[in-house]
This record gives structure tokens, sequence and C-alpha cells, in this order.
């Protein structure tokens, strides 16, 4: 009987334990929004992430689950609630703050990491904000610290109860005293979004191909990082190639440029920086003198005067390497004797340009160049691309990367990636062109090759008897990233090049 009573004790406790195991959370995991009956209530995702029409939490949501990691070169408005509060950090004397989309509820929230007030002050739980609050904030969201998604530091918030939204804005644009100092001063500066200093140095660890414009800028006192430039003050983002072509930054430039003082991972930034100069590595100080055909064609022959001139391609040959065709506007038309990619860059590479531009007969594009002549006739001389307004192009990008990079790019028929390789377990008279593209990192499967961008199917032994491909091959083409039954392929290619 002991016995039995000693067994009946063992499996209550261990039914004890089990419950008690089940009743504990799991650790990270985000609470069930609550049963309000109300099916109003539930805010469903909208907005474009103004000011004027500001993303709301679920939206955000969504946003950072389709950007990935290039969430972070966005700057967006979101309005939600104030959900939770966090003490005041001793090491960085800021709170930390939660919005959600519903008052009273932490469902879905967003953490927003040691926040900044309007005036670029550290924002504590003793200021105006308290819970519940009706807020807007303004800053980078990301996948931070795991999966949470969070406001990078730094970001603006402010209180709408009581508020209007045109009281405040954290990245105000300089209206006042621009403060001249070498970099070791800038990095010993306060953080503020309101403080703007001018800076010159000389442009390191610029990328190939970077869209924003992220470098080091360095001079003689040190260096710091330049967390994107515009063009202008408000320029566009994502423009900063058309910079680069009008200006000629590269690396080792040394260029001026006007920013605020921010951090990142405790790591100092210039923000909301734009161009100035350039004093050297570029263009000619003088500057791309912006001109109609006509203009161009009255002015004097020159190898230092640099003009950039928009038109319509005409009488472009196909299969031409060096770029040369009529740049037509409505003022006239002018000979454009070869287009290069980018200012000083490789010739007989215009296929590579018009294959990644989309140029083509009609297309509307940008150049600079410089005003000569060949037996009487005018031309535009030194000529490179700075953009095009239309045409056929895959869209505002395209990312040259290896094949183990463009293997662990998530899935997208908008973003598109060049590849260069060698030909594989091609098929003798296949009219796809479906075979394996292999570099030093790896291999991928090309489900297909056209001619050209929207290009006519089962066309690929014409492209290949034109071009010489074969296994073996060299060939660079651009495609975008999907899957067959788990199988990653290049989806939608196009060929730009080869070499045998």
């Amino acid at each position: 009987m002991k016995k039995i009573i000693n067994s009946m004790l063992m499996l209550a406790m261990a039914a004890m334990t089990f419950v008690s195991c089940e009743d504990v959370p799991e650790p990270y995991s985000w609470p069930t929004p609550p049963d309000t009956g109300n099916e109003e209530e539930v805010i469903t995702p909208q907005g474009s992430g103004t000011l004027e029409d500001p993303y709301n939490v679920a939206a955000a949501q969504a946003l950072i689950q389709t950007l990935g990691a290039d969430v972070q070169s966005e700057e967006i408005y979101v309005k939600g609630f104030i959900s939770q509060i966090d003490e005041v950090s001793e090491s960085y004397g800021n709170a930390t703050y939660w919005i959600s989309d519903q008052k009273g509820s932490t469902a879905g929230q967003l953490e927003i990491y040691r926040g900044y007030s309007l005036g670029g002050e550290k924002f504590t739980s003793n200021d105006e904000i308290k819970e519940d609050d009706e807020v807007i904030v303004f800053g980078k969201v990301v996948n931070f610290r795991g999966s949470t998604p969070e406001f990078t530091t730094g970001s603006s918030i402010y209180s709408l109860n009581g508020k209007t939204a045109d009281e405040g804005g954290g990245n105000t644009q300089p209206g006042g005293e621009i403060k001249k100092v070498t970099i070791a001063e800038f990095n010993a500066a306060a953080e503020s979004n309101d403080v703007w200093y001018e800076l010159t140095g000389t442009v390191k660890n610029l990328k190939d191909g970077d869209q924003y414009g992220n470098f080091d800028l360095e001079d003689e006192t040190g260096s710091v990082y330049v967390y994107g430039l515009l063009a202008e003050k408000d320029g566009e983002k994502k423009k900063f190639q058309d910079l680069v072509a009008a200006k000629g930054i590269k690396e080792g430039s040394k260029i001026t440029i006007i920013g605020t003082r921010g951090s990142y991972n405790e790591k100092i930034e210039v923000m909301n920086a734009y161009f100035v100069s350039i004093e050297s590595g570029g263009t000619p100080d003088t500057g791309a003198k912006t001109v109609t055909v006509a203009e161009f064609n009255a002015a004097s022959e020159s190898n230092d005067v640099w003009y950039q001139l928009t038109g319509v391609v005409k009488n472009l040959k196909d299969g031409d390497q060096y770029g040369n065709f009529d740049l037509e506007d409505e003022t006239g038309s002018v000979y454009v004797y070869g287009l290069l990619s980018e200012k000083g860059g490789e010739k007989k590479k215009f296929q590579e340009l018009a294959a990644a531009k989309g140029i083509k007969e009609g297309s509307k594009i940008t150049i600079i160049g410089t005003r000569g002549s060949y037996n009487g006739k005018i031309e535009v001389m030194n000529a490179y691309f700075v953009k095009i307004e239309d045409g056929d192009s895959p869209g505002s990008d395209i990312k040259i990367i290896t094949v183990a990079d463009f293997n662990a790019a998530p899935e997208s028929n908008d973003v598109w990636y060049q590849l260069t390789g060698t030909v594989n377990n091609l098929k003798d008279n296949d009219q796809y062109g479906n075979f394996d593209l292999v570099d030093s990192t790896g291999s991928v499967y090309v489900y297909g090759v056209l001619s050209e961008k929207g290009g006519e199917k089962k066309k690929f032994q014409e492209l290949a008897t034109s071009k010489g491909i074969k296994n073996g091959s060299t060939i660079t083409i651009i495609g975008t990233r999907g899957s067959y039954n788990g199988k990653i392929e290049v989806m939608n290619a196009y060929f730009v090049s080869v070499s045998n």
C-alpha cells in the first residue's frame, strides 16, 4: 500500500510540474492582441511613410519584411500609440519606447531605441511623452538584435496629444550657421540634428556602384563614416551614381560636404549629408554646364570645358561596342563619338552599358562630354553616361555580384543582378539557353537566356551562333533571383557579353 501511495504522489507531482511548465510563456514572444469584438479598431497596413501620410505600425512591419536588409536605407514616418516606456539608460541618458497600432495594447509593437526629441536632445521618460500618447516617429527601421524590429538610435519622436505634426521634425535642414571643422573636431562634437558642419576630406572605402554614397571621409586629423551623400540639400536619395558621373567622385577624390553629427551602434557618422564641391580627383572644378544641343553646337571647342546634355538617342546601330549615335533635343542634333559608362571608363563596353541601363533607339538620356569636331562635323567627345529617363532598363539599380551572393539573396522579380561566370552543362542545340553558371564562389542554374531584355524565347541557338557561346565560355548576364522546386535559378535572364 505504501508503494502505491508513493507512486500516486510522484504522478501528482509530475503532473503539477507539467502544468507549471506549460504556464510559462516562451521568451521574447509578442503578446496576443486583445479580442475587442470591434473589428473597426484593428488598424490595417496603410500610409506612404511621409509626414502627411505616415505608416502605421503594421505597415512598417510589412515594409521590413519586404525590404529585408535594404530597410536600413529607408527613412520613414510611423504613427502609433506609446505602449511601453523603458527606464532611462544610465549610460546614454535617454529612454527606449515602444509603439503599437492600438491604444493600451503591446501587440506587434515597434521599438524606438533611445529616442530623441525634436530638438535633438536626449528624450527621457520625464519628458512629455507618456504611455497611450499618440505619436509620430521619424527615422530608419531595422531588424535588430534578433527578429525584433526597431527604429535606429537617434530617431525623433513627438506626441500628437495637443500638438500638430507641423510643430517639428527631427531632420531640419540648415537654416543658420554652418560650422567649418576638421574631422577630429566633428568627431568630438555632440550629436544633434540641428547643428550643421562643413567637412573637407578624401573619399575612402567607396564601393563600386553604391547608389547611396556611403564611404569614409579622411583628413589629416582623422576619419569619419559618411552615411549617404545627396547631390544637393533636400536632394533625392539613391542617386549617388548620378552625382559620381556628373562630378567624377571616386576613391581618392577630395570633396567638401555638409551634414549633421550622428551615430549608429556607437559609430560616429555624418548624417543628412549633401555635396558642396570637389577639389581633386574628379571632373574640372568649373563643373559641367547644362546646355541644349543648340548651345553645345554653338560653343567653342575645348577639352577642358564639360557640358551636360539631355536628348533622344537616334541612329544607334545594333551591336555597336563604342556607343556612336546622334543625340537630339527640340533645339537640334549632335553626333556622340562614343559613350562610356563612367568618366574615364573602359572603351568598347557600350553593349554592357546598354544592357544594364536599357539604352536603345529612342531612349532619352543625359550625358556629359566635351565639344570637339572631326572633318568639320561637331561631336560630343570624351562622353560618359549620367542617367536614362526612359527606355527599357530593368529597374533603378542592377547589382553586380558573385554567384554566392546571388544564391544568398532573397527571391524577387524586381531586383536585378549582373553575374559573370563560365558556362557549364549546356546541351547541344538547346533553344532556351539552360545551363549552370560557375564562378570562383559557386554555381547557379540559369533558366534560359534571351538575346536582350524582353526578347523572344527559343532563340538561344541564334544568340550562341552569333556570339560564340559554348561550354567553357565566360559570359555576363543580367537576371532576377528565383527558384523552382527548391532549386535556386537565374530567371528572366538576358545576355550582356561573352569572352571565349
